[in-house]
């Protein structure tokens, strides 16, 4: 719909990005305001700046390919245009296959040139040998046809390690966070230990119950290594070696080994059995409490369940009804596993199993990283869910927070004071360690460090290695300050996490350590769900509807 929008006639964009202030009088134009929305779309080419620094962090060189749908596939088109990049392409899958003869999408009205429109049956392939098929297709794919690097969106593949890998490997840019950092964050059990050792809270409850697994079927020292000998598993000798080593860490070690030699060393029905004893046994320990089995990679509410409801009224449930409620389990877990595909023979088929936090806040912290240094964004709040899928994401910045506690006060509202005075100092934890944990696995893009808040404590859950669905919310708040080191008056400014992310993949650790500048105190996103008549998820995912605040004030 067209909009009268008042708009700078003298490029405000490239004005911005070379830091003038003086503009002339706007004018009033009739523009589509939904393709030149100026809180979203601006010229990006640094290429344009008349400072020689902020040049040399031009992208028009890049050659992204992007696999993925959705709406972040035409915003990751629109940026890398408005960034100067020509060359890009986009892969479809069998499901887009399946949509667009019905309803052109606004990917293909926009980019007609079919020699960049590329095809496979979908992006991960229903089974193991399948996706490593896929996999080698997509990097084919981009060898063919120039492109030098892959952005996956906020897709699945965004965070599969093996994937990325395979993408470094072949010398392609991954437009988002590397292999490596994928391996230390992106499994929700390796996170949690990354997250211990740096001194962060974490969701109370089980991480390898793989492990233990194991143990149960090789139960000491001696039984394990004769097993490593057995399978000519390639361990290190060193663990191997350590009799320091816990055995649930050994056990770990070797797992890892099978996994990547792609052997099973236990069924599944011995897996949902230990799953079942830790699950009754943490009954026991937490009256009146649920638990939360999650599997440890997905996303979305993907491979999620939770078991125990009939035990939240019972203050000292007998054994016959904690057996009850844990003999859920073996079903819960054979779910999650097909969900996030993870059945195949060498999978890792870990299962975190979690005390779920009941009446609590879903509260993220957005961040960034080159690798050196890694900055937090503030945060979103997305407790209103269904289904476990997010309904209304609502920004929750520091200045925010401030500017309505300064109102609280102001009004006499002490009581609404201090309650938003916990959540500023929670707040400030949150992103101070988020940014600590983002340093320690090297993070080198944009992720997202996902917590539950308990009034005033908060518990870490996982991160989550790529761009969000709602990341806009962030960035009406933010915006990114890069200075030349030897020149503070020479500068630009990045206000989009995609246009970041691209920046990252093409200039890694050149880019400085940026300011973030606020922009608003707050602003929000709501999803439209389709759903049945039952209010059960009914259609291939959630269409998103933005509603922005932009009042200096907050809330």
């Amino acid at each position: 719909m067209a909009q009268k929008i008042k708009k700078d006639t003298a490029r405000p964009q490239l004005k911005a990005i070379e830091g003038y202030k003086d503009r002339p009088r706007p004018v009033m134009l009739n523009i589509d305001y939904y393709k030149n929305n100026p809180l979203i779309h601006r010229d990006r080419r640094l290429s344009q700046s008349a400072s020689e620094w902020v040049r040399s962090f031009a992208c028009e060189d890049l050659k992204p390919l992007i696999v993925c749908r959705g709406p972040i596939r035409k915003e990751a088109m629109d940026v890398y245009e408005e960034m100067g990049i020509t060359h890009y392409g986009i892969l479809l899958s069998e499901k887009d296959s399946i949509v667009y003869p019905n309803a052109l999408a606004p990917e293909l009205r926009k980019l007609t040139d079919s020699t960049r429109v590329h095809r496979v049956p979908d992006y991960s392939g229903a089974s193991k040998e399948e996706r490593v098929e896929r996999i080698n297709q997509i990097i084919q794919t981009a060898r063919d046809n120039g492109y030098d690097s892959v952005f996956a969106g906020y897709g699945f593949m965004a965070e599969d390690e093996e994937f990325v890998a395979a993408i470094e490997k072949a010398g392609l840019k991954f437009i988002g966070p590397c292999a490596a950092t994928q391996a230390s964050a992106g499994k929700k059990d390796e996170a949690k230990r990354t997250a211990l050792s740096v001194n962060v809270s974490v969701t109370p409850g089980i991480n390898n119950v793989t492990a233990r697994t194991l143990l149960k079927k090789h139960p000491g020292r001696e039984q394990l290594l004769a097993l490593v000998k057995a399978e000519g598993l390639a361990c290190d000798e060193k663990v191997l070696k350590d009799k320091k080593v816990s055995l649930e860490t050994l056990a770990d070690h070797i797992l890892f080994a099978s996994y990547a030699k792609g052997i099973d060393l236990f069924s599944v029905e011995e897996l949902c059995a230990q799953v079942q004893a830790d699950v009754a046994e943490m009954f026991k320990q937490n009256p009146q409490s649920r638990i939360r089995l999650k599997a440890i990679g997905g996303g979305g509410g993907k491979g999620q369940r939770i078991l125990g409801a009939s035990l939240l009224t019972a203050k000292n449930p007998s054994d016959a009804q904690i057996a009850k409620a844990a003999a859920d389990s073996p079903g819960m877990v054979r779910e999650i596993l097909n969900e996030v595909k993870a059945t195949g023979i060498g999978d890792n088929k870990n299962v975190l199993i979690e005390l779920n936090i009941e009446q609590t806040r879903h509260n993220e912290i957005q961040l960034l990283g080159n690798g050196e240094w890694c900055v937090s964004l503030g945060g979103r709040d997305c407790s209103l869910q269904m289904h476990e899928q997010k309904l209304l994401e609502v920004s929750v910045t520091q200045e925010g927070l401030a500017a309505a506690i300064e109102k609280a006060k102001a009004d006499g509202c002490k009581d609404e004071a201090r309650v938003l005075e916990s959540d500023l100092r929670v707040l400030k934890r949150m992103e101070e360690d988020a940014a600590r944990f983002g340093q320690a696995v090297g993070l080198d893009s944009a992720s997202t460090f996902e917590c539950i808040v308990d009034r005033d404590r908060y518990y870490f859950m996982e991160v989550n290695t790529r761009i969000q669905v709602e990341h806009r919310v962030t960035e009406l708040c933010y915006s990114l300050k890069f200075t030349n080191p030897d020149d503070p008056s020479d500068y630009f400014i990045v206000e989009s996490l995609v246009e970041a992310m691209a920046l990252l993949a093409r200039h890694k650790k050149r880019l400085p350590k940026p300011e973030r500048l606020t922009r608003f105190n707050a602003a929000a996103e709501a999803r439209l769900n389709a759903t049945d008549a039952s209010l059960s998820p009914h259609g291939p995912s959630p269409s998103k509807a933005r509603s922005v605040m932009t009042r200096e004030s907050a809330w």
